[in-house]
């Protein structure tokens, strides 16, 4: 894990559910990792209803990575798929993007789901090391409009009785 003087340590990393108040934060990360900010609106309100999450990272106030996880619709019984991994350029290789894939798996698990799959372009070799080194093998190849890719998955243990209710779950427990 490379250290930038100066920088704050991870241990200042706050994960976060993202709400529509985030989207002008949203669309800011996005366009750090070259994204669009297409769809946005429509995550967040698929996570108001609860049928994906966004989790958002901030070190110190200052927004770092977000990650979004689909819980329900149209996925086979069971699985969550992790979408939109992203770490702002001067963060990646510190263990944010770790922090944000554990929070997902996380959140699946305490819903009750065992199976995470995720997308990655064939090219990414720093996302394809991180998801190989959290567990993830592949499953099939896959491609996009931009070019070729895989998917991945990985198959979760069972929730910790701490994760009963999901990070979100627990958050939203913890400021009632």
């Amino acid at each position: 894990m490379n250290v930038v003087a100066g920088a704050p340590s991870l241990e200042h990393l706050r994960l976060r559910p993202a709400g529509r108040a985030d989207l002008p934060t949203l669309v800011a990360l996005r366009r750090a990792v070259g994204w669009g900010s297409g769809g946005l609106e429509g995550s967040l309100g698929a996570a108001a209803a609860g049928r994906q999450a966004i989790v958002l990272a901030d070190l110190d106030g200052i927004p770092v990575g977000a990650v979004t996880v689909a819980l329900h619709a149209g996925l086979p019984p069971g699985r969550a798929h992790v979408s939109d991994l992203l770490v702002s350029p001067l963060w990646r290789r510190r263990g944010v993007g770790t922090a944000l894939l554990q929070a997902a798996e996380e959140e699946a698990r305490g819903r009750g789901l065992r199976e995470c799959t995720l997308d990655v372009d064939a090219g990414n070799a720093a996302a394809l090391e991180l998801y190989r080194r959290a567990g993830y093998v592949h499953y099939r190849p896959a491609q996009f409009p931009w070019g070729p890719g895989y998917t991945l998955r990985k198959v979760l243990g069972p929730a910790p009785p701490a994760a009963r209710f999901g990070l979100l779950g627990r958050l939203h427990w913890r400021l009632r």
